[in-house]
């Protein structure tokens, strides 16, 4: 989910809010459970831990993460339509609009923050890092669910819709990055889990993921390009008699500890 910015435009919240009610098809293939157990563990979170879903999106993972641990969530999204579907899944959850970069919270509040596939999203990263570091306790941890750059150069997607490779390699922060921006807002360390999941999904899934840019990275996508993409995956069907795909999911946790 993308978080709102001083340079976040009016027309990236329509987006969102235009495929809210269908946002969670492009994440079924996802283990929420296994991210959840993760994050607990890495943060080290437990049922008295007040914790940030800084784009939270629909509240997939924030729901996730309170019902397996059992802790205090709050769920933050500039996109109202968003928010809307996110609030339907939970009243158990405090949930709010907000910006990265100013986040309407108490200073030292939180005792842990968590954020997926959003900081390609976020435009002023550094402010951004700077108010998570100000939101949370000293000990604190914020774990981030993103791609690396390694990770990116094998997704299979890119084999079907080369052309959006270049953008995503652009916009996804590398490590270096994630590591300066906490640095520079004073966090102690910044460490990189990276995890390959086998997953399959069938050729039609992705073609309706595509089509309806259900996944960000095809927001920029030319409509020949789309084209190309979609055909190549029904050819892969004819030719297979309707094998699922290999898609594997390739994950990085940035786990930075205040």
């Amino acid at each position: 989910m993308q978080l709102m910015s001083r340079s976040y435009s009016r027309e990236s919240g329509k987006e969102f809010t235009k495929i809210a009610k269908e946002y969670d098809k492009g994440r079924a293939g996802e283990d929420v459970g296994l991210w959840a157990e993760e994050t607990k563990r890495l943060a080290s979170l437990d049922e008295g831990s007040k914790v940030l879903d800084l784009g939270c999106g629909t509240g997939l993972y924030t729901v996730g993460i309170m019902s397996h641990v059992g802790c205090t969530m709050l769920g933050m999204d500039p996109a109202a339509g968003m928010l809307g579907q996110a609030r339907e899944k939970s009243r158990g959850v405090h949930w709010f609009a907000g910006m990265g970069e100013w986040l309407p919270i108490r200073t030292g509040l939180l005792d842990g923050m968590f954020s997926s596939q959003v900081w390609h999203h976020i435009q002023d990263r550094q402010g951004t890092a700077d108010e998570s570091g100000r939101v949370l306790k000293p000990g604190g941890c914020y774990v981030i669910r993103t791609i690396s750059h390694d990770q990116l150069h094998k997704k299979v997607v890119f084999k079907y819709f080369p052309e959006i490779k270049a953008n995503q390699l652009r916009v996804y922060p590398s490590n270096h990055e994630f590591r300066t921006y906490f640095r520079n807002a004073g966090f102690k360390e910044t460490e990189f889990h990276e995890y390959s999941l086998e997953r399959y999904q069938s050729a039609e899934e992705l073609v309706e993921v595509a089509e309806k840019r259900l996944w960000s990275m095809f927001r920029p996508i030319t409509e020949e390009g789309l084209r190309k993409g979609v055909a190549e995956l029904r050819r892969y069907v004819e030719e297979t008699g309707g094998k699922p795909v290999r898609n594997d999911e390739l994950i990085t946790l940035v786990v930075c500890r205040r």
